[in-house]
């Protein structure tokens, strides 16, 4: 018997595309206004810069070019200040409870988001269905939404972007002008989350990848442990560098950056791991080997489920809700690596685009900062949750091959197979 089973599976009607992701998007947004009613409006530190700002663009009558130039520090958040002066023009002082709505529905979108590309990709209804029930038990996706902060609409913008940049990476009979459409909404989306955060930057590692993949011949294979191998070397002598410039800022050899630079360094020079948690720091650095420590440390924490000053509730909850997490997107590092995914081209190269994603923002972080709640993990949440629920998938579809007798699993067949 071959050791591909095909299976031809029917069309999906627009009623069957949808149904799931308004399921998702309606339990994500009830769960969500609950415990903003309970919790109400968080003013959170960061949540005085958003306010002076739009109090300044406002005044400024939405003159961009005299409201940054008076106040250059807000050009890197120019989106969400301006998402926010739109809100207070609408809603006067009621301003801050439409932001935390505005929030909870971003929340909401993100789920109907990742929901669709599940179903995209041919995962079944018993691993969305997981997926969803996780989604609303994430409690990191639901405590930024009550402050008056960017993240939950970062979110739903990046993993927007992400997605439906993976979804267009294929060969199919859809028109030019709709595949063209897709990919300008992408890179809007894409400049949209930028301008709503710095850390947006980090977009352009997997929006390369999409990039990439769309040149490469279809019919094109490569070998994957070396690309895992080659990656795992170049973040590695990236480290190396970075930590040159760590122990020593003055030698920053570019025109710009140099802040940045100096300002990072002044916290290596502290033995910092994780933002105020002293229990994770260093000791002070002496050699370059120490500088490269710290950010090894740090990428260690940045997928830590527990730290010390947390609760044993708090602990407990983090194990039970991110070690499956973890878990799972390993497992898709693995299938991914062995190339079981390409009898499904599209799932294929979700998954590649997803893990790009986590090692975007996981290696920029861990030379950056990890901060004191582990907020700035927010983003690479979704792209866990898509990954363990195509693992799980996998899975299902494995065990169900070997209760059935059958010599392979069932994979779907799909045009321009990676």
């Amino acid at each position: 018997m071959s050791n591909t089973v095909r299976m031809e599976l029917p069309p999906q009607r627009s009623g069957e595309r949808i149904v799931g992701p308004f399921f998702g998007f309606s339990a994500m947004l009830l769960v969500n206004a609950i415990y903003l009613v309970y919790k109400g409006v968080f003013i959170a530190p960061d949540s005085s810069f958003y306010m002076n700002g739009a109090d300044g663009l406002l005044a400024a009558g939405f003159d961009f070019q005299r409201f940054l130039h008076d106040t250059p520090a807000f050009g890197q958040y120019i989106g969400f200040v301006t998402w926010c002066a739109i809100l207070k023009s609408i809603f006067g002082d009621s301003w801050p409870v439409a932001v935390v709505a505005t929030n909870a529905l971003a929340n909401a979108l993100t789920v109907g988001v990742l929901t669709f590309h599940l179903k995209r990709v041919r995962v079944g209804w018993q691993a969305r269905l997981g997926m969803i029930v996780w989604c609303l038990i994430a409690f990191d996706l639901l405590v930024w939404s009550k402050g008056l902060l960017s993240d939950p609409t970062f979110l739903v913008l990046a993993t927007s972007a992400v997605t439906l940049s993976a979804s267009c990476i294929r060969r199919s009979e859809r028109s030019i002008a709709r595949h063209v459409g897709m990919l300008i909404l992408a890179g809007l989306l894409s400049g949209a989350a930028l301008c709503w955060r710095p850390t947006g930057i980090a977009l352009i590692i997997p929006l390369g990848v999409c990039l990439g993949l769309q040149l490469v011949p279809p019919r094109l294979h490569w070998k994957r442990v070396f690309t895992l191998l080659a990656v795992v070397a170049l973040v590695e002598a990236g480290f190396l560098v970075f930590a040159h410039y760590m122990a020593e800022p003055e030698s920053w050899p570019l025109p710009v950056g140099g802040g940045n630079i100096k300002y990072t360094a002044h916290y290596y020079d502290q033995g910092q791991v994780v933002w105020k948690r002293y229990a994770t720091y260093h000791s002070e650095p002496e050699s370059l080997l120490d500088y490269h420590l710290i950010t090894l440390d740090r990428l260690r924490y940045w997928f830590a489920c527990y730290e010390s000053e947390f609760s044993l509730g708090h602990k407990l909850y983090n194990c039970v809700f991110y070690i499956p997490l973890f878990a799972g997107s390993a497992g898709a590092v693995i299938l991914w690596t062995f190339g079981a995914f390409r009898n499904n081209a599209d799932r294929d190269r979700l998954v590649t685009v997803l893990l790009s994603m986590v090692l975007a923002f996981s290696v920029m972080h861990a030379m950056l900062q990890v901060d004191y709640g582990w907020r700035y993990r927010v983003p690479i949440i979704p792209c866990l949750l898509l990954l363990t629920a195509i693992t799980a998938d996998a899975a299902r579809q494995a065990w169900k091959q070997r209760a059935t007798g059958m010599d392979a699993p069932a994979t779907v067949s799909s045009s321009g197979d990676q």
